[in-house]
């Protein structure tokens, strides 16, 4: 299993651009653009905490397990 970022789905469901969310939340375009494609080392909380502000979300929504084997099928 491993964890998958809904950042992308999130953010285009609002139509808000890569560079509007990284304005909005105070960060680089390729931070966005890591975490985005699950390049990311680690999020901090309080930016999770962030994220799920501007995009009027949960943690949950935003972080989902995905078996890889099932995926593979």
């Amino acid at each position: 299993m491993t964890v998958k970022i809904r950042l992308k789905e999130l953010r285009n469901a609002q139509e808000i651009s890569q560079n509007e969310l990284a304005r909005l939340l105070e960060m680089s375009l390729a931070n966005i653009q890591k975490i985005e494609y699950n390049k990311a080392k680690s999020i901090p909380l309080d930016t999770l905490e962030r994220i799920c502000k501007v995009l009027n979300c949960q943690v949950g929504d935003l972080l989902v397990i995905v078996d890889e084997e099932k995926v593979a099928i």
